[in-house]
């Protein structure tokens, strides 16, 4: 398995990495309350699948995902949260997403989609601190500019069953999406050329 990548994949990783995360920043930044917030992931897997699977489709080359879960492992977790640990969370998930698309050779929708469904859990870099880094993320978000009240809203929902309705939502989601994505790519972008 070798990285292969030229300049013009470097520039489509790129592109779609920066799509990808500005994505997440209008939903954290819209869902930015203790409820919507912990359904970020769900939201984000829902309908961030078209824009993975294209991306997949126009590089078929390993390294491409890893590279996009680097940047913004980068960007969300030292830029944003100044957190290594959340940077390597987000690159762990995209390498793993990486590796499982390679399986398929990045043309089988199985593998695809479960690699979508691994990506999809990237997210839990950032909200996981408030299960694993409870006082670290309580301080954050008062630091941040927001009231005890409102850090402790997030903590109180910060429970082991909804980590596992969080995850189970995601992964649904994930799925119903790339279905969806499939379906798109075929009609759309494979009949235009562009996957």
């Amino acid at each position: 398995m070798k990285i292969n990548l030229q300049t013009k994949d470097l520039i489509t990783i790129g592109i779609f990495s920066a799509i990808y995360l500005v994505i997440y920043i209008i939903l954290s930044s819209i869902l930015f309350t203790p409820f919507l917030f912990f359904i970020m992931m769900p939201i984000g897997a829902l309908i961030s699948a078209p824009i993975f699977m294209l991306f997949i489709a126009r590089t078929q080359k390993f390294g491409a995902i890893t590279i996009m879960g680097l940047l913004g492992g980068l960007i969300a977790g030292l830029l944003v949260y100044g957190n290594i640990y959340i940077a390597l969370f987000n690159f762990g998930c995209a390498l793993a997403a990486d590796l499982l698309a390679y399986q398929g050779r990045y043309k089988s929708f199985k593998w695809n989609t479960i690699s979508y469904c691994v990506m999809s859990m990237w997210a839990f870099g950032q909200q996981g601190a408030y299960w694993v880094a409870r006082e670290w993320m309580r301080e954050l978000t008062i630091t941040s500019g927001y009231t005890a009240e409102f850090a402790d809203g997030f903590l109180a929902l910060a429970t082991p069953l909804n980590l596992v309705i969080i995850i189970v939502l995601t992964i649904i989601c994930a799925i119903i999406s790339s279905y969806m994505a499939n379906r798109m790519l075929k009609k759309h972008f494979v009949r235009a050329g562009i996957a």
